[in-house]
C-alpha cells in the first residue's frame, strides 16, 4: 500500500467528513443569545443530555451546553445564587451567557429562565466572568469582563432586580476600562472582576499583568460613588512570582475569621486553583501572604467561587470542565466521547472552608449532603495480610455502586503502600486507585505531599463517587483532589482494597448509597 494512497485515505475519510460535520454543525447553532434562542435550544438538548448515564446525579450540572466558570455567588433573601457561564448552542466553550441556579440549601438546585444575558445595547455578544455585590443602596449589582465593539476586555455593570431573576444594564457602562487615566498598561489577562467591601469602603480586584513584569498582578480599584460606576485605581495589591503561576485568573479576597484569604486560578504551569492566608491593610491597600497552598491538587478543578451565608459560612464552589471530546469526529465511534455530547461541565460539590490552628485551609463537604444517604454498610476493622501477588486487591462483595459516600482511614504498618481502589471490577483491576505511601499520596495519578505525616500516624479518606466523577477530602479536608474518570477506564461499580510490600490494616470503613438529586 502507498504512501499516496494512504494519504488519499486518511483524506476521504477523515478529514473531509470532519470538514462538513463541522461545518454544518456550526451553521446550524450559530445563534444570537436571546432569551427566546436559548430557551429553545435548552428545551431541545436537556431531553438527550439528561439521559446520559455517566451524567453526574447529585452533582450541579447545566441542563444541556457547555458549562463555564460560576459567577456572582451570593446569599439572597433567603436563596443561595450561583451565576455561571453557558454556551447553550454547543457542548464546546465560547459565547457564554449568565446561567443562573438557586437553592435553599446548596442541595437541590433550581434552574431559572435564561434572562442574564448580553448587553447587546453595548455591542456584547457574550458575558464575562466576574461578581456580584450588594451595595449600600439596598441593590445588587453585577460586574464582568466583556469585549467591547473595539476588542478590547473592559469591566460591565448591571443591576438586579428584587429576586435576581434579571438585570439591567446601567446607562454608562463600560464602568471600568484600561484607557482611563492612571491605569498602568495592563498587557494581557485584564479580566475577572470581583467586588467587595472593607472598612466602609468598595473596592475591585482584577485579574491583571504587566507583561514584562517578573510577577503577575492583581491590581485595586476603590469606588468613588455610590452607584459603584466610577473606579479609581489605587496601585498593586497582591503579586505573585510568573515562575510559579502564568495568571491570576477570578481572584476573590474574602474575609474568613480573623484573616483573609485570596483565591485564585492559573491555567499555567499547570491547571490549579490557589489560595494565600494572611491580612489586608484598608490603609495600605496591600495584601500580605502569610501562609500559601493548593484548593484542589487535581487540573479537574478551577475558577472557584464563594458564597457567604446570613450566619457568617463560607461556602466554595468550582467548575469542573473537560467532559466532552469534541476533538473527535462527530462519527466515530469512541469510548472516549460522552455518551451524550450536548452537555459538558459540572460543580464540584460545594465545600465550607475554615482555617485550622495552625493556619492552614480546610475544606468540608457540606453537611447537607448527609440526606443523600440511603444504605449504610460497616466494615470491621481487620488486618490486610500480605500475599504473594505484587499487588494485592480485596474486593468488597458488601459495598458496590457508581453513587457512594466512603469514610475510612488506614494504617500503613508495615506494607510500601496501601489504598483503595474504586469504580474497579470485581477482580479490583481498573477504577481510580488512591494509593497511600506515608508522606505521599497517589490519587489517580495526582501527587499529594503530606509533609506533616509522622511514622505510625493513619491516613483518614472521606470519599464521594458520583458515576464517574470522584472528590477525595484527605485527612479532614486538609487536602482535596478531584477526578473525573474516562468511561474506558471504569471497571465496574466494585471497590477494592489494595496493599504491597507488607501488611497494613484496615481501622475503619464505613459507606452510604447515596440517592441522585435528578434523574
Amino acid at each position: 500500500m502507498t504512501k499516496s494512497f494512504l494519504r488519499i485515505f486518511f483524506l476521504f475519510f477523515f478529514i473531509i467528513p470532519e470538514f462538513f460535520v463541522c461545518r454544518i454543525m456550526s451553521q446550524e447553532r450559530q445563534w444570537v443569545l436571546t432569551p427566546k434562542n436559548i430557551s429553545s435550544a435548552l428545551a431541545e438538548d436537556s431531553i438527550l443530555a439528561a439521559s446520559d448515564t455517566l451524567r453526574p446525579a447529585f452533582h450541579l450540572v447545566p441542563p444541556a451546553g457547555c458549562m463555564g466558570d460560576p459567577n456572582g455567588g451570593i446569599y439572597h433573601q433567603g436563596w443561595y445564587h450561583i451565576f455561571y457561564g453557558l454556551q447553550p448552542f454547543s457542548s464546546s466553550p465560547g459565547g457564554w451567557y449568565w446561567a443562573h441556579a438557586r437553592s435553599r440549601d446548596l442541595l437541590i438546585w433550581e434552574h431559572t429562565p435564561p434572562t442574564h444575558t448580553p448587553a447587546f445595547e453595548f455591542g456584547l455578544d457574550a458575558v464575562g466572568s466576574g461578581s456580584t455585590i450588594t451595595a449600600a443602596d439596598g441593590h445588587v449589582y453585577a460586574f464582568y469582563s466583556a469585549a467591547g465593539k473595539d476588542g478590547k476586555m473592559k469591566f460591565w455593570q448591571a443591576r438586579f432586580n428584587s429576586d435576581l431573576s434579571a438585570w439591567q444594564h446601567s446607562a454608562v457602562n463600560p464602568v471600568l476600562t484600561l484607557d482611563q487615566p492612571g491605569i498602568p498598561p495592563f498587557d494581557r489577562f485584564w479580566r475577572d472582576p470581583f467586588v467587595f467591601t472593607a472598612g466602609g469602603r468598595t473596592f475591585l480586584i482584577a485579574c491583571a499583568d504587566l507583561f514584562e513584569a517578573d510577577d503577575v498582578s492583581v491590581p485595586i480599584f476603590e469606588a468613588r460613588n455610590a452607584q459603584l460606576t466610577q473606579w479609581e485605581y489605587k496601585g498593586i495589591m497582591f503579586t505573585y512570582p510568573k515562575y510559579k503561576a502564568r495568571n491570576l485568573e477570578v481572584p476573590e479576597l474574602r474575609k474568613l475569621g480573623n484573616k483573609w484569604i485570596l483565591l485564585a486560578s492559573t491555567d499555567a504551569p499547570v491547571d490549579r486553583c490557589l489560595y494565600f492566608i494572611g491580612n489586608f491593610d484598608v490603609n495600605s491597600l496591600k495584601f500580605i501572604a502569610e501562609k500559601e497552598g493548593i484548593i484542589d491538587y487535581s487540573g479537574h478543578y478551577y475558577a472557584q467561587e464563594t458564597i457567604r451565608d446570613d450566619k457568617g459560612n463560607l461556602y466554595l464552589m468550582a467548575w469542573i470542565p473537560g467532559w466532552d471530546r469534541d476533538w473527535l469526529p462527530a462519527y466515530m465511534n469512541s469510548p472516549l466521547k460522552n455518551s451524550s455530547p450536548l452537555w459538558n461541565g459540572c460543580f464540584a460539590l460545594p465545600r465550607q472552608l475554615m482555617i485550622d490552628p495552625d493556619g492552614s485551609l480546610v475544606q468540608k463537604p457540606v453537611d447537607v449532603l448527609k440526606q443523600l444517604r440511603t444504605v449504610h454498610r460497616v466494615i470491621e476493622g481487620h488486618d490486610l495480610p500480605v500475599t504473594s501477588a505484587f499487588t494485592a486487591y480485596d474486593v468488597i462483595e458488601e459495598i458496590k455502586g457508581n453513587q457512594l459516600e466512603i469514610k475510612m482511614e488506614m494504617d500503613l504498618h508495615h506494607a510500601s503502600f496501601c489504598g483503595i481502589n474504586v469504580l474497579c471490577n470485581r477482580e479490583g483491576r481498573k477504577g481510580l486507585f488512591i494509593c497511600w505511601s506515608g508522606s505521599m499520596i497517589n490519587v489517580d495519578g495526582v501527587i499529594v505531599p503530606l509533609p506533616e505525616w509522622k511514622q505510625g500516624q493513619t491516613l483518614r479518606l472521606h470519599i464521594f463517587i458520583d458515576r464517574q466523577l470522584v472528590e477525595v477530602f484527605i485527612n479532614e479536608g486538609r487536602y482535596c483532589v478531584s477526578r473525573k474518570v474516562q468511561p474506558e477506564c471504569i471497571g465496574g461499580r466494585y471497590i477494592a482494597l489494595t496493599r504491597l510490600g507488607g501488611t497494613a490494616r484496615l481501622v475503619s470503613l464505613e459507606a452510604w448509597q447515596l440517592k441522585a438529586v435528578r434523574p
